[in-house]
């Protein structure tokens, strides 16, 4: 099994089209999400809390015959199978498993508690396989040549119902917060940018949310990111919605592919809350944090 493992480079630099038949070649790939279940191949999977505490996923390698893909210039040993866990939130992105595809590929890679523990209990988890080039070559149009450049990627999301991501975070230091005009040791700042109620394009926020670095460090180097994470998403989240009521007061209707749709949905229980629900909830800021504490299973958390 491969030892290292390279940072695949963003979607937008992959101009590979002497590559483009290897696109597929993980499409058949599954995943089961609980033990003694069926492995499927959706891409996206929306659970609720009770789903995390017995959440044991395994990815199923199901890789297309090289022979039908493999570009040329490239053979087998010139690639690897990466399977890599990234948690948006918490920031932070490991490789869990490699292998070189001249070796005999298992039949799955299973993602131990341990893994899950350091990425949020597996709380708006991405877990991404990937068909990557193992060592640099020398540049030619079309064809991969850096470590880590993909040829094929297949990524399962595994969504909190009740933490939904409408945010970015960063981190600042202390002498960054204090170039904001923030006290040195600010916890977390809200800075809303606009847009719940639209649809966003792909990878976009409606807010940037600024952590200390040093908190950010404890919450990812232990337990307790996985316990502080819901607390903060509830403060965070009821921030969101104070400071954009201004755009959405007045609506009488939300449009379905918004980041306030997706709010309504989770944060109602056996159907979406009502958009008079939320007016109200917000309307009232104690009773709206009471509420996404309840949701976001806060007190669960604390264990």
């Amino acid at each position: 099994m491969a030892t290292t493992w390279h940072r695949e480079e963003p979607r937008e630099v992959r101009p590979f089209f002497h590559a483009i038949d290897a696109a597929e070649a993980l499409d058949g790939c599954g995943i089961r999400l609980f033990d003694g279940t069926d492995t499927r191949t959706e891409t996206s999977y929306d659970l609720d809390e009770i789903d995390f505490k017995k959440l044991a996923p395994s990815v199923q390698i199901l890789l297309a015959d090289p022979g039908q893909w493999l570009p040329d210039g490239l053979s087998k040993d010139d690639l690897e199978l990466v399977l890599v866990a990234r948690h948006s939130f918490l920031k932070r992105s490991e490789p869990v498993h490699s292998i070189s595809l001249v070796e005999q590929l298992p039949s799955e890679w299973s993602i131990g508690p341990e893994v899950l523990a350091r990425m949020g209990g597996g709380r708006n988890l991405e877990l991404t396989l990937a068909l990557t080039l193992r060592t640099d070559r020398e540049p030619s149009p079309g064809t991969p040549f850096v470590a880590g450049h993909w040829l094929a990627r297949k990524s399962f999301l595994l969504r909190s119902r009740t933490m939904p991501t409408l945010f970015d975070l960063r981190t600042r230091k202390d002498e960054e917060w204090v170039a904001k005009g923030y006290p040195a040791k600010t916890f977390y700042a809200v800075e809303y940018i606009g847009g719940i109620d639209t649809e966003l394009d792909e990878g976009a926020s409606v807010a940037t949310v600024w952590l200390h670095v040093d908190a950010h460090n404890r919450m990812v180097s232990s337990s307790l990111g996985e316990a502080m994470q819901p607390a903060l998403a509830a403060e965070i989240i009821s921030s969101i919605l104070l400071e954009s009521f201004k755009e959405w007061k007045d609506v009488d209707t939300v449009e379905a592919a918004s980041p306030l749709s997706t709010l309504l949905k989770q944060l109602g229980k056996e159907k979406p809350l009502s958009l008079g629900g939320l007016k109200a909830l917000v309307a009232n800021p104690p009773l709206l944090k009471a509420t996404l504490q309840d949701r976001l299973s806060v007190v669960a958390a604390l264990k």
